[in-house]
């Protein structure tokens, strides 16, 4: 009876433990949401905390309990995004596995990726001119999808990979690649390539990527 009456007793202390929990989850999602939004009109030095958690309606000192900085929020939108990042380049193995329309088509779901997260793409291009730091995170990242396009099955990034003067040479012209992909990719889900020029782009960029990875 006596652990009844104690398990009784935990019970609104658990209950108000997950409410919590919720309103704090909850919270966070409205800066981020009102951080997209802000982001998304404005530059990232111009873009001003204050009118993030204003938009968010939450005090100055919810955000700060949430986010240390307006750089960490910036790299909180990031991370909610490169794991599908990821993800999609983990899929361009098998897409190259049936040649140029294969990788073509993959190239569109990555122009899809960059529609669908829009307000993402100029803040990205500018944490990375305005904010060392995030720059080291962009190469840590990019020298993972090397690694790991090269443990998938692609033999021209796998060769990437290793400390040979030649595997340096290597990964550089698959980093090279991948930032024009990335910017080429993003340019046309901005809508500043013409659609008469975005298969074109598409074409030659397939073909490049299928080069390289034939190479």
């Amino acid at each position: 009876m006596s652990n009844l009456c104690a398990e009784k007793r935990l019970l609104p202390a658990n209950s108000r433990a997950a409410y919590l929990l919720r309103r704090r989850s909850a919270t966070r999602a409205a800066i981020l949401l009102a951080a997209r939004d802000v982001f998304a009109h404005a530059n990232y030095p111009d873009a001003r905390v204050e009118d993030i958690f204003r938009q968010a309606g939450v005090s100055r000192a919810t955000f700060y309990m949430h986010f240390a900085s307006k750089l960490e929020l910036a790299f909180a939108i990031y991370d909610e995004i490169a794991p599908q990042s990821a993800a999609l380049f983990a899929s361009l193995p098998r897409a190259a596995q049936h040649g140029l329309g294969g990788v073509e088509a993959w190239l569109r779901r990555f122009v899809a990726f960059h529609v669908e997260h829009r307000y993402a793409t100029p803040l990205i291009a500018q944490l990375q001119l305005f904010e060392k730091e995030f720059r080291g995170r962009i190469l840590e990242d990019t020298e993972a999808l090397i690694n790991a396009l090269g443990d998938g099955g692609c033999e021209s990034f796998r060769r990437a990979q290793g400390q040979s003067e030649a595997a340096a040479q290597q990964r550089v012209r698959a980093r090279l690649l991948l930032n024009r992909i990335a910017a080429a990719c993003a340019a046309m889900a901005r809508g500043e390539i013409s659609a008469t020029e975005t298969p074109l782009y598409l074409d030659l960029l397939a073909r490049e990527l299928v080069q390289f990875i034939k190479d």
